[in-house]
C-alpha cells in the first residue's frame, strides 16, 4: 500500500512558508546540498506567495505537488506521461480528500479527446468522466461551456472517507475505463479511447483540499504544498494556520520526525554542522523551539556579541525587550553592517560558538526546529505563531526554548529593514560565500560537543 507510514524510518524534515524568488534561490542551493549529502529527508515547501510571478516560478521550480488547495480549479501536472493503445494501463494513487478528487489526462498526441475524472464530486455523491474535444478546456474550467453535461456519471454516496487516504485505481482499456477506490467500483464507462500519450493532471477545489501519494514520486524530496481555507477556517486567520493544521492533523505519520522550519529568506546555513544540530535537537527532548544561531536577529546578536564574534566597538546590540524587535530589527543599515560583518570573517562567528543559550522571551523563528513528537501543543489557529510557539505552546509543552549557537545561519532582512539596506550587494556577498562553502563541505561525523546528551546550559540574562 503506497500510504503505509508505520513502515517509515524518522526523518528530518525542513518547512519553508514561502516564497519570494529573489530571496529564496541561494536558500534552494543549499538544501539541495543538504538533501544529496543525506542532511535533510524531505522539504515540504508551502506556497504563501503574494504574486503571480513568485508562484509560477515557485511551481516550476518544485514540480511535485503534495497538497492541492480547496480554493483553486488549478491542476497540477504528474511528471509521469501515460501511454494509451492496445494494452491495458493503469494508473495507481492514494488520495486523502473529502470530496472532489479530479484527474486530467490531457492529450499531447494522436486525435482524440482529453478526459477528466472526477471521484467523490458532488459533495462526495457522485462521480463522473467527462471527454474534451479542446484540452485547453480540460485545464481551464472558465473556458468550459456550464451547461455540457459529463459523459458518464455514477452515484458514489461517501466513495471517499473523511478521514485519512484511498486507495484509487484507474484501469484503461482500448473499449473501457473503471476507477475503484478501496476496491469499490467507482465508475465504469464502456468508451473507445483513441490511441496516445497524455498528460497527467491532478486537482481537488470545491472546498477540499487533497493530499495525494503517487509511487513515481514518493522519494523525490521537495514537494510543494498548496492549501487553501476549509470552513471551519475562521475569517481573517493567518495563511500559515493551515500548515499547522496539517501537521496536526497528521500527528501519527509526523510524530517521530525532527522538523526544521527557516524563513524563505534565509541566505547560509552551515551544512558541515547541519548534522550536529540535528542530532542535538534528536537527543535532547526537554527543549521545545531549538534556534539556530542567526546573523540578522536581534537576540543571537546579543549573544554574538557577548561571545566576542562581534566586537565591543562594532555597533551596540542591546537585548530587546522580552526578545522582540530591538534596533537590530529596525535598522537596514545595522542589518548591512552585520551581514558584511559576517560575510568578511564567518569564521569569527564559528569559533566563538559556545554552549546552548536557555531562552524563555520571544525570538525572532527564522531557523528553529521541533520534534514532531510536540505538534500536538500546537494549535490550530494562531494569531501569531512566533508569539504562540515561543511562550504558549512552550508551556504547554511544559518545555524550554534554547539557542544553539554552533549552528550558524544567516537570515536576509526583516520588512522594517528593507528600504534601508543594499539588499543586492548583501545577497552578492552570500552568492559568493555560497561558491566557496558549496563547493568544499563535505559530511563529517557529528562533533563531540554535540554527543553530550545533557549538556551545559547558559541562562539568558
Amino acid at each position: 500500500m503506497l500510504n503505509d507510514f508505520a513502515a517509515r524510518r524518522p526523518r528530518t524534515i525542513l518547512l519553508t512558508f514561502a516564497g519570494r524568488r529573489d530571496h529564496m534561490t541561494l536558500l534552494t542551493y543549499y538544501v539541495e546540498r543538504a538533501i544529496e549529502l543525506g542532511l535533510i529527508d524531505e522539504w515540504h515547501v508551502w506556497d504563501f506567495t503574494r504574486n503571480a510571478a513568485d508562484r509560477e516560478w515557485l511551481r516550476q521550480r518544485f514540480p511535485v505537488t503534495q497538497t492541492t488547495p480547496s480554493n483553486s480549479f488549478d491542476y497540477f501536472p504528474h511528471a509521469r506521461r501515460l501511454a494509451l493503445g492496445e494494452k491495458r494501463a493503469a494508473l495507481r494513487f492514494s488520495v486523502a480528500s473529502r470530496s472532489d478528487v479530479h484527474l486530467g489526462l490531457r492529450r499531447l498526441d494522436g486525435s482524440g479527446q482529453s478526459y477528466e475524472i472526477v471521484v467523490g464530486g458532488w459533495s462526495n455523491q457522485a462521480s463522473a468522466l467527462r471527454a474534451f474535444d479542446d484540452a485547453a478546456s480540460l485545464v481551464d474550467v472558465s473556458a468550459r461551456d456550464p451547461l455540457a453535461q459529463p459523459l458518464a456519471i455514477a452515484a458514489t454516496p461517501d466513495i471517499l472517507p473523511e478521514f485519512g487516504f484511498a486507495n484509487v485505481e484507474a484501469s484503461f482499456g482500448k473499449d473501457d475505463l473503471a476507477v475503484f477506490v478501496q476496491g469499490r467500483e467507482a465508475l465504469r464507462v464502456q468508451l473507445p479511447i483513441a490511441p496516445g500519450t497524455f498528460e497527467l493532471l491532478y486537482r481537488t477545489g470545491y472546498g477540499s483540499n487533497g493530499e495525494w501519494i503517487f509511487p513515481e514520486t514518493e522519494e523525490t524530496a521537495a514537494r510543494l504544498f498548496v492549501r487553501g481555507p476549509t470552513t471551519d477556517y475562521p475569517p481573517g486567520a493567518m495563511f500559515y494556520n493551515s500548515a499547522y493544521q496539517y501537521y496536526g492533523a497528521n500527528l501519527d505519520r509526523y510524530q517521530n520526525d525532527i522538523f526544521l522550519k527557516c524563513d524563505d529568506d534565509v541566505v547560509f546555513f552551515d551544512l558541515d554542522r547541519l548534522a550536529e544540530f540535528v542530532d542535538f535537537r534528536r537527543r535532547n527532548t526537554g527543549y521545545f523551539l531549538l534556534s539556530a544561531n542567526v546573523v540578522n536577529n536581534g537576540v543571537c546578536a546579543y549573544f554574538q556579541q557577548a561571545s566576542g564574534a562581534i566586537p565591543a566597538g562594532f555597533d551596540v546590540f542591546e537585548m530587546p525587550k522580552g526578545g522582540m524587535c530591538g534596533s537590530l530589527w529596525g535598522s537596514g543599515a545595522k542589518a548591512q553592517r552585520l551581514h558584511e560583518l559576517f560575510l568578511k570573517n564567518p569564521a569569527a562567528f564559528r569559533d566563538a560558538a559556545r554552549a546552548p543559550i536557555c531562552w524563555l522571551e520571544r525570538v525572532s523563528i527564522n531557523f528553529v526546529s521541533w520534534l514532531g513528537a510536540d505538534l500536538m501543543h500546537i494549535p490550530d489557529i494562531m494569531a501569531d505563531d512566533e508569539h504562540d510557539l515561543c511562550y504558549g505552546v512552550r508551556k504547554r509543552a511544559r518545555k524550554v526554548n534554547a539557542i544553539y549557537p554552533r549552528f550558524l545561519a544567516s537570515h536576509l532582512s526583516f520588512w522594517k529593514q528593507d528600504a534601508d539596506m543594499d539588499i543586492e550587494r548583501i545577497l552578492a556577498g552570500y552568492r559568493a560565500l555560497a561558491d566557496r562553502e558549496l563547493h568544499v563541505v563535505r559530511r563529517s561525523r557529528v562533533e563531540s560537543p554535540a554527543e553530550e546528551a545533557e549538556p551545559s546550559i547558559s541562562l539568558s540574562a
